[in-house]
Protein backbone atom coordinates (compact mmCIF):
# COMPACT_ATOMS: atom_id res chain seq x y z
CA UNK A 1 0.00 0.00 0.00
CA UNK A 2 1.09 3.56 -0.71
CA UNK A 3 -0.24 6.62 1.01
CA UNK A 4 -0.59 10.02 -0.53
CA UNK A 5 1.24 12.40 1.77
CA UNK A 6 -0.60 15.64 2.23
CA UNK A 7 1.56 18.78 2.44
CA UNK A 8 -1.30 21.24 2.11
CA UNK A 9 -3.67 21.31 5.06
CA UNK A 10 -6.60 23.70 5.14
CA UNK A 11 -7.14 25.24 8.52
CA UNK A 12 -9.70 27.97 9.11
CA UNK A 13 -10.02 28.42 5.33
CA UNK A 14 -6.34 29.29 5.05
CA UNK A 15 -3.81 27.17 3.20
CA UNK A 16 -1.01 26.12 5.47
CA UNK A 17 2.17 24.33 4.37
CA UNK A 18 3.20 21.23 6.26
CA UNK A 19 6.91 20.58 6.55
CA UNK A 20 6.64 16.79 6.56
CA UNK A 21 9.55 15.52 4.47
CA UNK A 22 9.18 13.04 1.68
CA UNK A 23 11.31 10.51 3.57
CA UNK A 24 8.87 10.23 6.46
CA UNK A 25 7.64 6.73 7.08
CA UNK A 26 3.97 5.86 6.97
CA UNK A 27 4.05 5.38 10.75
CA UNK A 28 5.35 8.88 11.48
CA UNK A 29 2.98 10.35 8.94
CA UNK A 30 -0.04 8.70 10.55
CA UNK A 31 1.18 9.73 13.97
CA UNK A 32 1.36 13.37 12.86
CA UNK A 33 -1.97 13.29 11.05
CA UNK A 34 -3.98 11.06 13.39
CA UNK A 35 -6.04 8.10 12.25
CA UNK A 36 -7.58 9.83 9.22
CA UNK A 37 -5.81 10.70 6.00
CA UNK A 38 -6.57 14.07 4.48
CA UNK A 39 -7.18 14.04 0.75
CA UNK A 40 -5.19 16.56 -1.23
CA UNK A 41 -4.50 16.66 -4.95
CA UNK A 42 -0.90 16.15 -5.85
CA UNK A 43 0.91 15.20 -2.70
CA UNK A 44 4.15 13.23 -2.96
CA UNK A 45 3.97 9.49 -2.44
CA UNK A 46 5.71 7.62 0.36
CA UNK A 47 6.04 3.87 0.58
CA UNK A 48 5.52 1.39 3.35
CA UNK A 49 8.05 -1.36 3.92
CA UNK A 50 6.20 -3.62 1.51
CA UNK A 51 6.25 -2.64 -2.18
CA UNK A 52 4.92 -5.88 -3.63
CA UNK A 53 1.80 -5.98 -5.74
CA UNK A 54 2.12 -2.36 -6.82
CA UNK A 55 0.33 -1.13 -9.92
CA UNK A 56 2.21 1.77 -11.51
CA UNK A 57 0.82 3.97 -14.27
CA UNK A 58 2.10 7.07 -16.05
CA UNK A 59 0.38 10.34 -16.95
CA UNK A 60 2.14 11.24 -20.20
CA UNK A 61 1.89 14.90 -21.32
CA UNK A 62 3.00 13.80 -24.79
CA UNK A 63 0.41 11.04 -25.17
CA UNK A 64 -1.36 12.82 -28.03
CA UNK A 65 1.83 13.42 -30.05
CA UNK A 66 2.18 11.39 -33.24
CA UNK A 67 5.96 11.48 -33.46
CA UNK A 68 5.90 10.21 -37.04
CA UNK A 69 3.93 13.19 -38.35
CA UNK A 70 3.98 16.06 -35.83
CA UNK A 71 6.46 18.89 -36.25
CA UNK A 72 8.53 20.83 -33.71
CA UNK A 73 7.86 24.57 -33.51
CA UNK A 74 10.09 27.06 -31.68
CA UNK A 75 8.15 29.48 -29.50
CA UNK A 76 9.20 32.72 -27.82
CA UNK A 77 6.62 33.38 -25.11
CA UNK A 78 8.03 36.31 -23.13
CA UNK A 79 9.60 39.39 -24.68
CA UNK A 80 9.46 43.19 -24.62
CA UNK A 81 9.63 46.07 -27.07
CA UNK A 82 9.71 49.86 -27.00
CA UNK A 83 6.01 49.65 -26.17
CA UNK A 84 7.07 49.03 -22.57
CA UNK A 85 10.63 48.69 -21.23
CA UNK A 86 12.36 47.11 -24.24
CA UNK A 87 14.90 48.70 -26.58
CA UNK A 88 13.61 47.43 -29.95
CA UNK A 89 10.59 48.09 -32.14
CA UNK A 90 7.94 45.46 -32.74
CA UNK A 91 9.02 44.93 -36.39
CA UNK A 92 12.66 44.53 -35.31
CA UNK A 93 11.74 41.92 -32.72
CA UNK A 94 9.45 39.92 -34.98
CA UNK A 95 11.94 39.92 -37.85
CA UNK A 96 14.86 38.89 -35.63
CA UNK A 97 12.96 35.96 -34.16
CA UNK A 98 11.72 34.90 -37.57
CA UNK A 99 15.33 34.84 -38.80
CA UNK A 100 16.24 32.72 -35.76
CA UNK A 101 13.71 30.07 -36.77
CA UNK A 102 10.83 30.85 -34.43
CA UNK A 103 7.31 29.95 -35.54
CA UNK A 104 5.36 31.15 -32.49
CA UNK A 105 5.72 34.53 -30.81
CA UNK A 106 3.98 36.29 -27.95
CA UNK A 107 5.06 39.85 -27.22
CA UNK A 108 4.39 40.36 -23.53
CA UNK A 109 5.01 44.04 -22.88
CA UNK A 110 4.41 45.17 -19.30
CA UNK A 111 0.96 46.43 -18.42
CA UNK A 112 2.34 49.24 -16.23
CA UNK A 113 4.61 51.01 -18.75
CA UNK A 114 3.77 53.73 -21.19
CA UNK A 115 5.64 53.28 -24.51
CA UNK A 116 9.25 54.47 -24.76
CA UNK A 117 10.27 53.87 -21.17
CA UNK A 118 13.92 53.49 -22.23
CA UNK A 119 13.84 56.69 -24.26
CA UNK A 120 12.36 58.69 -21.41
CA UNK A 121 15.05 57.39 -19.05
CA UNK A 122 17.80 58.40 -21.47
CA UNK A 123 18.82 54.80 -22.14
CA UNK A 124 17.83 54.93 -25.82
CA UNK A 125 18.11 57.90 -28.23
CA UNK A 126 15.05 60.02 -28.91
CA UNK A 127 15.06 59.11 -32.59
CA UNK A 128 14.37 55.51 -31.60
CA UNK A 129 11.05 56.41 -29.97
CA UNK A 130 7.99 54.47 -31.08
CA UNK A 131 5.02 56.52 -32.35
CA UNK A 132 2.64 53.65 -31.53
CA UNK A 133 -0.12 53.08 -30.75
CA UNK A 134 -1.56 55.90 -32.82
CA UNK A 135 -4.88 57.55 -31.94
CA UNK A 136 -7.42 56.48 -31.05
CA UNK A 137 -5.64 54.77 -28.19
CA UNK A 138 -6.69 51.19 -27.36
CA UNK A 139 -9.05 50.46 -24.53
CA UNK A 140 -7.24 50.28 -21.17
CA UNK A 141 -4.16 52.05 -22.59
CA UNK A 142 -1.36 51.74 -21.53
CA UNK A 143 -2.20 48.39 -19.90
CA UNK A 144 -3.34 46.95 -23.24
CA UNK A 145 -1.30 44.17 -24.93
CA UNK A 146 0.99 44.95 -27.87
CA UNK A 147 -1.56 43.37 -30.17
CA UNK A 148 -2.30 43.15 -33.03
CA UNK A 149 1.19 43.64 -34.43
CA UNK A 150 -0.19 45.68 -37.32
CA UNK A 151 -1.09 48.46 -34.89
CA UNK A 152 2.59 48.76 -33.96
CA UNK A 153 4.26 49.06 -37.36
CA UNK A 154 4.70 45.35 -38.12
CA UNK A 155 3.00 43.09 -40.62
CA UNK A 156 0.55 40.36 -39.78
CA UNK A 157 1.97 37.18 -38.23
CA UNK A 158 1.03 35.37 -41.43
CA UNK A 159 3.22 37.72 -43.46
CA UNK A 160 6.21 36.44 -41.45
CA UNK A 161 4.99 32.84 -41.68
CA UNK A 162 4.52 32.92 -37.91
CA UNK A 163 1.77 32.47 -35.35
CA UNK A 164 1.20 35.45 -33.06
CA UNK A 165 -0.35 35.03 -29.61
CA UNK A 166 -1.88 37.92 -27.69
CA UNK A 167 0.11 38.37 -24.51
CA UNK A 168 0.74 40.71 -21.61
CA UNK A 169 3.01 40.72 -18.57
CA UNK A 170 1.14 41.75 -15.44
CA UNK A 171 3.62 43.65 -13.36
CA UNK A 172 2.05 44.61 -10.06
CA UNK A 173 3.42 42.38 -7.31
CA UNK A 174 4.44 38.95 -8.70
CA UNK A 175 4.79 39.19 -12.48
CA UNK A 176 2.35 37.01 -14.41
CA UNK A 177 2.42 36.21 -18.13
CA UNK A 178 -1.10 36.34 -19.57
CA UNK A 179 -1.89 34.63 -22.89
CA UNK A 180 -4.97 34.64 -25.12
CA UNK A 181 -6.30 37.52 -23.02
CA UNK A 182 -6.34 41.33 -23.19
CA UNK A 183 -6.29 41.71 -19.42
CA UNK A 184 -3.93 44.29 -17.95
CA UNK A 185 -3.99 46.58 -14.93
CA UNK A 186 -2.56 50.08 -14.92
CA UNK A 187 -2.83 52.47 -12.01
CA UNK A 188 -2.99 56.22 -12.66
CA UNK A 189 -0.81 57.15 -9.69
CA UNK A 190 1.89 54.62 -10.56
CA UNK A 191 5.57 55.38 -10.14
CA UNK A 192 8.75 53.33 -10.43
CA UNK A 193 8.10 51.60 -7.11
CA UNK A 194 4.44 50.87 -7.77
CA UNK A 195 4.66 47.14 -8.63
CA UNK A 196 6.25 46.51 -5.24
CA UNK A 197 3.82 48.77 -3.42
CA UNK A 198 0.74 47.33 -5.09
CA UNK A 199 -2.37 48.92 -6.56
CA UNK A 200 -6.06 49.36 -5.83
CA UNK A 201 -9.03 48.98 -8.15
CA UNK A 202 -11.66 51.57 -9.04
CA UNK A 203 -13.48 50.80 -5.80
CA UNK A 204 -10.41 51.29 -3.62
CA UNK A 205 -9.83 47.57 -3.02
CA UNK A 206 -6.27 46.27 -3.03
CA UNK A 207 -5.52 44.15 -6.13
CA UNK A 208 -3.63 40.96 -5.34
CA UNK A 209 -2.23 38.21 -7.53
CA UNK A 210 -5.33 36.11 -6.79
CA UNK A 211 -7.49 38.90 -8.27
CA UNK A 212 -5.38 39.12 -11.40
CA UNK A 213 -5.37 35.35 -11.95
CA UNK A 214 -9.14 35.28 -11.56
CA UNK A 215 -9.45 38.14 -14.07
CA UNK A 216 -7.35 36.23 -16.62
CA UNK A 217 -9.60 33.20 -16.13
CA UNK A 218 -12.76 35.27 -16.60
CA UNK A 219 -11.38 36.53 -19.92
CA UNK A 220 -10.64 32.98 -21.06
CA UNK A 221 -6.86 33.41 -20.82
CA UNK A 222 -3.97 31.30 -19.59
CA UNK A 223 -1.42 32.34 -16.96
CA UNK A 224 2.19 31.49 -16.12
CA UNK A 225 4.11 32.83 -13.11
CA UNK A 226 7.23 34.66 -14.29
CA UNK A 227 10.89 34.48 -13.20
CA UNK A 228 10.48 33.52 -9.52
CA UNK A 229 14.21 33.58 -8.79
CA UNK A 230 14.92 37.22 -9.61
CA UNK A 231 17.00 38.54 -6.75
CA UNK A 232 15.23 40.51 -4.07
CA UNK A 233 17.23 43.74 -4.25
CA UNK A 234 15.24 45.25 -7.14
CA UNK A 235 12.80 47.99 -6.17
CA UNK A 236 10.13 46.51 -8.43
CA UNK A 237 10.39 42.93 -7.20
CA UNK A 238 9.82 40.92 -4.07
CA UNK A 239 10.76 37.27 -3.87
CA UNK A 240 8.01 34.99 -2.68
CA UNK A 241 8.25 32.05 -0.31
CA UNK A 242 7.61 28.43 -1.20
CA UNK A 243 4.42 28.65 0.87
CA UNK A 244 3.22 31.48 -1.36
CA UNK A 245 3.55 29.34 -4.50
CA UNK A 246 1.93 26.36 -2.82
CA UNK A 247 -1.03 28.53 -1.82
CA UNK A 248 -1.52 29.98 -5.30
CA UNK A 249 -1.28 26.69 -7.16
CA UNK A 250 -3.63 25.12 -4.62
CA UNK A 251 -6.20 27.88 -5.04
CA UNK A 252 -6.13 28.35 -8.82
CA UNK A 253 -7.19 25.72 -11.29
CA UNK A 254 -4.82 24.02 -13.70
CA UNK A 255 -7.16 25.00 -16.52
CA UNK A 256 -5.82 28.56 -16.44
CA UNK A 257 -2.82 28.73 -14.06
CA UNK A 258 -0.54 26.48 -16.07
CA UNK A 259 2.85 26.66 -14.46
CA UNK A 260 6.00 28.63 -13.82
CA UNK A 261 8.98 29.88 -15.80
CA UNK A 262 11.94 27.63 -14.97
CA UNK A 263 14.69 28.93 -17.28
CA UNK A 264 14.19 32.68 -17.35
CA UNK A 265 16.97 33.80 -15.04
CA UNK A 266 20.75 33.95 -15.01
CA UNK A 267 23.02 31.07 -14.06
CA UNK A 268 23.30 32.59 -10.57
CA UNK A 269 19.60 32.04 -9.86
CA UNK A 270 18.87 28.93 -11.94
CA UNK A 271 18.92 26.69 -8.86
CA UNK A 272 16.21 28.79 -7.23
CA UNK A 273 13.90 28.29 -10.22
CA UNK A 274 14.66 24.61 -10.79
CA UNK A 275 14.44 23.86 -7.09
CA UNK A 276 11.12 25.67 -6.78
CA UNK A 277 9.71 23.72 -9.72
CA UNK A 278 10.77 20.39 -8.24
CA UNK A 279 9.37 21.34 -4.85
CA UNK A 280 6.03 22.21 -6.40
CA UNK A 281 5.95 19.04 -8.48
CA UNK A 282 6.67 17.02 -5.35
CA UNK A 283 3.60 18.51 -3.69
CA UNK A 284 1.11 18.59 -6.56
CA UNK A 285 1.86 15.86 -9.08
CA UNK A 286 0.32 13.86 -10.58
CA UNK A 287 -3.22 15.23 -10.12
CA UNK A 288 -2.34 18.91 -10.45
CA UNK A 289 0.42 19.28 -13.07
CA UNK A 290 2.62 22.37 -13.00
CA UNK A 291 4.20 22.83 -16.41
CA UNK A 292 7.64 24.33 -16.84
CA UNK A 293 8.21 27.13 -19.35
CA UNK A 294 11.34 28.62 -20.88
CA UNK A 295 11.47 32.37 -21.45
CA UNK A 296 14.35 34.58 -22.56
CA UNK A 297 12.48 37.66 -21.25
CA UNK A 298 14.06 39.59 -24.11
CA UNK A 299 14.41 43.33 -23.58
CA UNK A 300 17.30 43.95 -25.96
CA UNK A 301 17.97 41.87 -29.08
CA UNK A 302 21.72 42.32 -28.77
CA UNK A 303 21.88 40.89 -25.27
CA UNK A 304 19.54 38.16 -24.17
CA UNK A 305 19.35 34.51 -23.15
CA UNK A 306 18.89 31.39 -25.21
CA UNK A 307 15.84 29.82 -23.64
CA UNK A 308 12.56 29.10 -25.36
CA UNK A 309 9.81 26.49 -25.81
CA UNK A 310 9.44 23.65 -28.29
CA UNK A 311 5.86 22.71 -29.21
CA UNK A 312 5.01 19.35 -30.78
CA UNK A 313 2.02 19.95 -33.03
CA UNK A 314 0.30 18.55 -36.12
CA UNK A 315 -0.15 22.12 -37.37
CA UNK A 316 0.90 25.50 -36.00
CA UNK A 317 -2.46 27.04 -35.07
CA UNK A 318 -3.59 29.05 -32.09
CA UNK A 319 -5.97 26.30 -30.99
CA UNK A 320 -3.22 23.67 -31.14
CA UNK A 321 -0.76 25.84 -29.21
CA UNK A 322 -3.34 26.55 -26.52
CA UNK A 323 -4.20 22.86 -26.14
CA UNK A 324 -0.51 21.97 -25.95
CA UNK A 325 0.05 24.60 -23.26
CA UNK A 326 -2.84 23.20 -21.24
CA UNK A 327 -1.65 19.59 -21.32
CA UNK A 328 2.14 20.17 -21.23
CA UNK A 329 2.73 19.02 -24.80
CA UNK A 330 5.96 20.96 -25.18
CA UNK A 331 9.51 21.11 -23.87
CA UNK A 332 11.71 24.07 -23.01
CA UNK A 333 15.39 24.85 -23.39
CA UNK A 334 18.30 26.54 -21.71
CA UNK A 335 21.73 27.36 -23.12
CA UNK A 336 24.53 28.75 -21.00
CA UNK A 337 25.84 30.94 -23.83
CA UNK A 338 24.24 34.36 -24.29
CA UNK A 339 22.58 35.47 -27.50
CA UNK A 340 22.69 38.40 -29.93
CA UNK A 341 19.64 38.10 -32.16
CA UNK A 342 20.96 40.78 -34.52
CA UNK A 343 24.00 38.68 -35.46
CA UNK A 344 23.25 34.95 -35.35
CA UNK A 345 20.79 32.17 -34.74
CA UNK A 346 20.41 30.07 -31.59
CA UNK A 347 22.89 27.35 -30.77
CA UNK A 348 21.46 23.92 -31.62
CA UNK A 349 19.87 22.02 -28.75
CA UNK A 350 19.16 18.28 -28.58
CA UNK A 351 16.14 17.27 -30.64
CA UNK A 352 13.49 14.97 -29.22
CA UNK A 353 12.44 12.59 -31.98
CA UNK A 354 10.14 10.32 -29.99
CA UNK A 355 8.94 9.67 -26.46
CA UNK A 356 7.67 6.17 -25.74
CA UNK A 357 5.80 5.22 -22.58
CA UNK A 358 5.53 1.44 -22.39
CA UNK A 359 3.04 0.65 -19.59
CA UNK A 360 3.30 -3.11 -20.13
CA UNK A 361 7.07 -3.30 -19.75
CA UNK A 362 7.36 -0.41 -17.33
CA UNK A 363 9.67 2.05 -19.03
CA UNK A 364 9.83 5.53 -20.54
CA UNK A 365 12.24 6.01 -23.42
CA UNK A 366 13.35 9.18 -25.18
CA UNK A 367 14.80 8.94 -28.66
CA UNK A 368 16.79 12.09 -29.33
CA UNK A 369 19.60 13.37 -31.50
CA UNK A 370 22.64 15.54 -30.80
CA UNK A 371 22.88 14.80 -27.09
CA UNK A 372 25.57 13.74 -24.61
CA UNK A 373 23.59 13.23 -21.41
CA UNK A 374 20.02 12.37 -20.41
CA UNK A 375 19.14 12.64 -16.72
CA UNK A 376 15.88 11.50 -15.12
CA UNK A 377 14.72 13.44 -12.08
CA UNK A 378 12.08 12.79 -9.42
CA UNK A 379 10.96 14.45 -6.19
CA UNK A 380 13.62 15.91 -3.87
CA UNK A 381 14.52 13.93 -0.78
CA UNK A 382 13.91 16.98 1.39
CA UNK A 383 10.89 19.28 1.25
CA UNK A 384 11.88 21.67 4.03
CA UNK A 385 13.61 24.84 2.79
CA UNK A 386 17.36 24.61 3.36
CA UNK A 387 18.12 28.33 3.36
CA UNK A 388 16.50 31.77 3.41
CA UNK A 389 14.58 32.26 0.16
CA UNK A 390 15.09 36.02 0.37
CA UNK A 391 18.87 35.90 0.29
CA UNK A 392 19.88 32.49 -1.03
CA UNK A 393 19.85 31.43 -4.69
CA UNK A 394 19.56 27.79 -3.59
CA UNK A 395 16.95 27.79 -0.81
CA UNK A 396 15.32 24.49 -1.86
CA UNK A 397 16.60 21.04 -2.68
CA UNK A 398 16.27 20.25 -6.36
CA UNK A 399 14.87 17.00 -7.65
CA UNK A 400 16.80 13.75 -7.21
CA UNK A 401 18.51 12.17 -10.23
CA UNK A 402 17.29 8.57 -10.36
CA UNK A 403 18.58 7.49 -13.76
CA UNK A 404 20.72 8.36 -16.77
CA UNK A 405 20.42 7.35 -20.39
CA UNK A 406 17.55 7.31 -22.81
CA UNK A 407 15.42 4.74 -20.94
CA UNK A 408 14.19 4.52 -17.35
CA UNK A 409 12.16 1.92 -15.46
CA UNK A 410 9.31 3.96 -13.99
CA UNK A 411 8.46 1.10 -11.59
CA UNK A 412 11.72 1.69 -9.72
CA UNK A 413 10.63 2.23 -6.07
CA UNK A 414 12.95 5.23 -5.65
CA UNK A 415 10.84 7.11 -8.20
CA UNK A 416 8.13 9.04 -6.43
CA UNK A 417 5.17 10.95 -7.88
CA UNK A 418 6.75 12.35 -11.04
CA UNK A 419 9.61 12.02 -13.50
CA UNK A 420 11.11 14.62 -15.75
CA UNK A 421 14.02 14.46 -18.17
CA UNK A 422 16.90 16.81 -18.97
CA UNK A 423 18.63 16.16 -22.31
CA UNK A 424 21.95 17.95 -22.67
CA UNK A 425 24.51 18.61 -25.39
CA UNK A 426 27.96 19.62 -24.18
CA UNK A 427 29.60 22.36 -26.27
CA UNK A 428 33.04 23.04 -24.85
CA UNK A 429 32.52 25.16 -21.74
CA UNK A 430 28.83 25.60 -22.56
CA UNK A 431 25.82 23.31 -22.42
CA UNK A 432 22.48 23.27 -24.22
CA UNK A 433 19.63 21.47 -22.46
CA UNK A 434 16.08 20.47 -23.32
CA UNK A 435 13.74 19.93 -20.35
CA UNK A 436 10.73 17.67 -20.68
CA UNK A 437 7.56 18.44 -18.82
CA UNK A 438 6.85 16.06 -15.91
CA UNK A 439 5.34 12.61 -16.28
CA UNK A 440 2.94 11.84 -13.46
CA UNK A 441 3.66 8.56 -11.65
CA UNK A 442 0.69 6.85 -9.98
CA UNK A 443 1.15 3.92 -7.61
CA UNK A 444 -1.77 1.90 -6.31
CA UNK A 445 -1.99 -1.28 -4.26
Amino acid sequence: MWVNQNPIIKMNDKVKFSNFGIANTRRSFLKKMGSGLLACAGAPYIATASKTGMSVSVDNPYAKVDWSSFQTFKAGMHMHTLQSDGWNTVPEVVEAYREAGFSILSITDHDWNYPNFRVERGQAPAERASPYPKPPKPEHFPANPTWPWTDYGAGTPESYNMLGIEGNELTFRHHIASYFSSYGRWYERTNYDAPYEGIVDEHGNVVWEHDQLNAIARKGGLAVLCHPGIEDHHRWWERKSLDWYVEHFAKHDKDYLLGVEVTNNSSATRYFDEGLWDQLLARFMPDRPIWGFGADDMHRLERTKQTYNLFYLPECTGANVRSAMERGQFAFTRSTRGMDYTRRKNDPVPEINRILVDENNGFIEIEASDWNEISWITSPDRLDPVDDYKTSNSPFDRGKVVGVGKRINFRDPQIKNYLRAEITRIDGEHSHTVFSNPFGIRRMA
